[in-house]
C-alpha cells in the first residue's frame, strides 16, 4: 500500500514540475529588442516597419524579411517563416512574437494593426 502512495505522489510530483515549466515557457511578455536580446526569450515587440528597408519574400524558403523599428527606436532585422502578412503594407504597427538569434529577430507570429475603417475624420468647424 504504502508503495502504490509512493508511486502516486511521484507521478503527482512529476506531472506538477511539468505543469508549470509549460506554463511558464508559454507565457510571452511584451518587450522591447533591447529586453529580448539581453533575456534571450521569446517575446512580442511592438514596433513600426522600416519602409526605407523595403521588404522581401523568398518563395523557395517561404520566409519573409523586413526590419523592425521598436518604439525606443532601436531596429532589428526580423525573418518570419512563413508568407508576408495581409496588409503589411498597410499597418501603422506590427506586433513580432520571436526570439533574437545573433544579430535577427526570428518571428514565429506578424501580426499587423492597421487604421481602422470606422474611425471618423475631423471635420471643420
Amino acid at each position: 500500500m504504502q508503495r502504490r502512495l509512493l508511486i502516486g505522489g511521484i507521478a503527482i510530483l512529476a506531472f506538477l514540475i511539468a505543469g508549470y515549466f509549460a506554463l511558464d515557457e508559454s507565457t510571452i511578455e511584451y518587450g522591447t529588442i533591447q529586453q529580448a536580446r539581453e533575456t534571450g526569450k521569446v517575446m512580442q515587440i511592438t514596433g513600426q516597419w522600416v519602409k526605407e528597408q523595403g521588404y522581401r519574400y523568398v518563395a523557395s524558403a517561404d520566409q519573409f524579411y523586413f526590419v523592425l523599428r521598436d518604439d525606443q527606436g532601436d531596429e532589428i532585422p526580423v525573418v518570419y517563416q512563413g508568407a508576408k502578412p495581409n496588409n503589411f503594407e498597410l499597418s501603422n504597427s506590427i506586433v513580432v512574437r520571436g526570439k533574437i538569434l545573433g544579430d535577427t529577430l526570428r518571428a514565429t507570429a506578424i501580426l499587423t494593426k492597421c487604421p481602422s475603417k470606422y474611425e471618423g475624420t475631423q471635420q471643420a468647424m
